[in-house]
């Protein structure tokens, strides 16, 4: 258990396996322990290095800071990657949320990239089709958390075919509701098909400090980074996602594939928002071959 003191927060974070270095950062619906699956698998190929995000997990902050502040991501990141693999280049993995810092920092330190791979986010990239996603993903977010105030009905989602018993505390509807939710993190698949799965991933939610909210989402004040620049970029990258994510859609994330002149996307069918944790054993045999090759085979 490893904790670095900075900037009014004790960040927590882990090491596992050995290898070339590779960083995880977990999305707003996550924590370190989101990478469970990844970590059994890749720790054998790789130093791994998973860590809670500010205001998420065990990071917790001891002071008041901006949620909405994504350069507060982006320097965490920073300091974490340099007190931990120093000067050695190293690889990202940032998944939604964690693709704005993964982005930002791939960015401002081209050189010390080895490959990047965004998962389920387009970070900071801003295109017309992006630009338009954004204000759909906000407006969803405001009229979701409208519908969880108190004394509201449950989502429909949350009890979808009758699948999902009744929700019965205000903490579990919260938890809950929003990971079944039709614009939640959970596709549909998993949601029907692996209950168990879909139960961990709500628990881990709840862990990490609940459901994002539009005020805790620090992904609007990203570093904006332009398909020009995008185009100066030499390190393989590879963008995976899900067929049936409701909030970055196959437009989109194939869009941001195209920017990178070493740029790629994979698409899991039938996958969600959460296609690293939804299709776990195809995630890891793509990304692990992509961090050793890039795109040679």
């Amino acid at each position: 258990m490893s904790f670095l003191k900075m900037n009014g927060v004790d960040l927590y974070y882990e090491l596992h396996g050995e290898g070339p270095p590779v960083v995880f950062i977990h999305g707003a619906s996550g924590m370190h322990l989101s990478w469970w699956q990844q970590i059994a698998h890749m720790r054998h190929h790789f130093s791994c290095l998973i860590y809670d995000q500010r205001g998420y997990g065990r990071s917790r902050p001891g002071e008041p800071y901006d949620f909405g502040d994504g350069n507060l991501l982006y320097n965490d990141l920073r300091a974490l990657t340099e007190h931990v693999f120093g000067g050695d280049k190293f690889s990202i993995v940032g998944a939604s949320l964690g693709s704005a810092p993964a982005l930002h920092y791939a960015m401002e330190h081209k050189a010390r990239i080895d490959k990047l791979v965004l998962v389920c986010g387009v970070g900071g990239m801003v295109t017309p089709t992006m630009s338009a996603g954004w204000e759909q993903r906000y407006a969803r977010m405001k009229a979701r958390q409208a519908g969880l105030a108190p004394g509201q009905p449950q989502l429909g989602g949350a009890t979808r075919r009758g699948r999902v018993p009744p929700i019965r505390s205000a903490g579990e509807f919260e938890r809950f509701a929003v990971a079944y939710h039709p614009y939640g993190p959970v596709g549909a698949t998993m949601h029907m098909d692996q209950p168990a799965l879909t139960f961990l991933y709500a628990e881990i939610m709840a862990l990490s400090g609940g459901p994002p909210t539009v005020e805790t989402l620090p992904c609007f004040n990203s570093r904006p980074v332009t398909p020009e620049e995008a185009a100066t970029v030499e390190f393989p990258v590879l963008v995976v996602g899900g067929s049936d994510d409701p909030l970055f859609p196959s437009p989109e994330l194939e869009e941001l594939g195209t920017l990178f002149p070493k740029g790629r996307t994979n698409l899991f069918k039938g996958a969600g928002h959460a296609a690293y944790y939804e299709r776990a054993n195809r995630f890891n045999d793509l990304v692990t071959d992509f961090l050793k090759h890039g795109h040679d085979t």
